[in-house]
């Protein structure tokens, strides 16, 4: 039995964004090695189950529509059908790359690959046109010229295809051993770091401009300060992430989305980021599929207290969001403050879950009375700060034994949602909102300023990072009804940064820092070297001349190795 023209139309419509979305799921997932075999094995694939799937249906279409309106039976009356799928199909395909250019920008990609993937729109959006252009004239022609602008429409296809391989940068670091040469000052800078859920910039400017935070205003006066840029995501779990292991999302893998394994994977590799509205879990992926969930609370990268503990620095951390209890030497994980219940196997190790419990805090009744008048969040505030000074006392018990003292301080983010407060704007003082948040914010500037003052040697480190506000759901159809006429702006205040101890100097204008940038400014005051495949930076500007000079920049390929074998030697 003949194929029909009209059918091989139909496949190619299908075949073609098949074609397209098999290079988007390899541009937006570059962690995952493509060579020109594996990506045209992969595109044949996609393109053939794309193309019978649609050809067949749209085959079945026209049958319908002949059965009812009956066919031309002579070739004077011939008009070809079916070369317009493929331009539909075509720009379809153009418009999901261009959504995931410049619509769903929470992919997280690195400068390159979204250079990459612009380059791919552009070449994708031409061919569209182009066989639009050859519809024009096909829509008119013969049997004959019919043909033959098909098969130039199918070699048009095939060079598009050729070019829109892109050869990229490795965004994977492939090491079985590394070598990392540490200084003989490392492990004898102690950190402390200090975490703030979700305390943003402008609100210490706020706040320290009405007098009420002494410790920031003189911070800002004499320590290293700047805004830590909105994270591109209202995942906080992948902000989270970012900030522990100084890493895109596309490396840890946190992406608030699934991964998954196919049979397109090497073994080992896993899709971590899939393309809204394309990512089907039948056809998308070529079945079977698995969903593979993503370790927390940083993904398949280690996170920073985990590096030291490779090189042989001990560390400690409290609190810190979905931490769990391995990783180091000591560590208190949040879900230990997240149930009235405490439970000894949130603590790492063991033993010292008995000292633990003696650090219980109970805030004085005198810094409780500005809570008044909240109402049943009263008590739900009162305990957010009380797990606050429990964190800081265990922190207090740990940092003189710890080269690096994690600890998170989540009160303060319990208090906006006990009051009701999901957007970035500080309320005014005169509102019982504004003075819970101002009180609650004193209390964490008072924890900042005696850690400071009893630990001179330490270098202090405080961050807040901050993302966009997830839009509230429409409760009434007006509602719905306004936010498809006038939608909100997801907005994102700035986070900060503070650094403060030896060789820490103010700047007069710092660049602003992002979440990446925190382990390998954390690494280098530690005196570490730095790795290669994090995607942040030191904050230079941070530093007085004479610290630069006496502690020099190293670097390391990764800390992930299999095998890392440390050397001391001299700075």
């Amino acid at each position: 039995m003949p194929i029909r023209w009209a059918y091989l139309k139909r496949v190619l419509a299908g075949a073609i964004f098949g074609l397209y979305i098999a290079n988007l799921l390899y541009f937006l997932n570059p962690q995952i090695d493509i060579t020109p075999g594996r990506l045209a094995t992969v595109t044949i694939v996609y393109g053939l189950i794309c193309g019978l799937l649609a050809g067949t249906a749209l085959w079945l279409l026209r049958v319908l529509r002949v059965r009812l309106l009956g066919k031309p039976e002579t070739d004077r009356d011939y008009r070809p059908h079916g070369f317009g799928f493929v331009v539909l199909a075509a720009f379809v395909a153009t418009a999901i790359y261009w959504m995931h250019l410049e619509v769903f920008r929470n992919n997280y990609l690195p400068i390159g690959a979204i250079r990459v993937l612009s380059k791919a729109t552009n070449l994708i959006t031409a061919t569209s046109f182009a066989l639009l252009l050859l519809w024009f004239a096909e829509r008119n022609a013969s049997r004959r010229t019919s043909r033959i602008l098909f098969v130039s429409g199918v070699l048009l296809i095939a060079i598009s295809s050729v070019f829109l391989y892109q050869r990229r940068d490795s965004y994977r670091t492939e090491a079985q051993s590394v070598v990392a040469n540490v200084g003989t000052v490392a492990g004898h800078r102690p950190v402390i770091v200090v975490a703030i859920r979700n305390l943003p910039y402008d609100w210490i400017l706020t706040m320290t401009g009405e007098g009420s935070l002494p410790f920031f205003e003189q911070a800002r006066t004499h320590d290293y300060v700047t805004r830590l840029e909105p994270f591109p995501t209202i995942s906080p779990k992948s902000l989270w992430a970012s900030v522990a292991t100084g890493k895109l999302p596309f490396r840890h893998g946190v992406t608030g989305r699934l991964g998954y394994r196919t049979p397109l994977n090497r073994p080992g590799e896993r899709f971590l980021i899939i393309p809204g509205g394309v990512g089907f879990k039948v056809w998308g992926l070529i079945p079977p599929v698995e969903r593979v969930a993503t370790p927390l609370p940083s993904g398949l990268s280690l996170p920073f207290w985990t590096v030291f503990e490779r090189l042989g620095i001990r560390s400690a951390v409290i609190g810190w969001p979905w931490s769990q209890p391995a990783g180091a030497s000591r560590l208190v994980t949040d879900r230990y403050f997240e149930t009235a219940s405490r439970k000894e196997s949130e603590i790492v190790p063991p033993q010292f879950a008995a000292s633990v419990a003696s650090f219980k805090a109970v805030p004085a009744e005198a810094d409780t009375q500005r809570f008044n008048g909240t109402g049943n969040a009263r008590q739900r505030i009162v305990n957010s700060l009380a797990d606050d000074l429990t964190s800081v006392a265990i922190l207090r018990a740990s940092a003189p034994a710890f080269a690096l003292t994690v600890c998170t301080l989540g009160g303060l983010e319990q208090a906006q949602r006990a009051i009701h407060i999901f957007s970035n704007e500080l309320p005014p003082r005169s509102t019982v909102k504004g003075m819970v948040l101002r009180a609650y914010a004193e209390q964490i500037d008072r924890m900042l300023a005696a850690l400071a003052r009893d630990y001179p040697n330490h270098t202090l480190v405080v961050v807040s990072p901050s993302g966009p506000v997830p839009p509230e759901l429409p409760a009434t159809p007006y509602a719905l009804l306004r936010d498809f006429v006038d939608p909100a702006d997801p907005s994102a205040d700035d986070g900060f940064v503070l650094i403060r101890g030896p060789g820490i100097v103010r700047s007069d204008k710092p660049r602003s820092a992002t979440a990446f940038d925190v382990v390998p400014t954390v690494l280098y005051i530690a005196g570490l070297p730095v790795a290669r495949d994090m995607d942040g930076s030191i904050l230079s500007d941070a530093f007085s001349e004479e610290s630069l000079r006496t502690n020099p920049l190293s670097v390391v390929q990764t800390y992930e190795a299999r095998r890392l074998v440390v050397r001391r030697g001299e700075n």
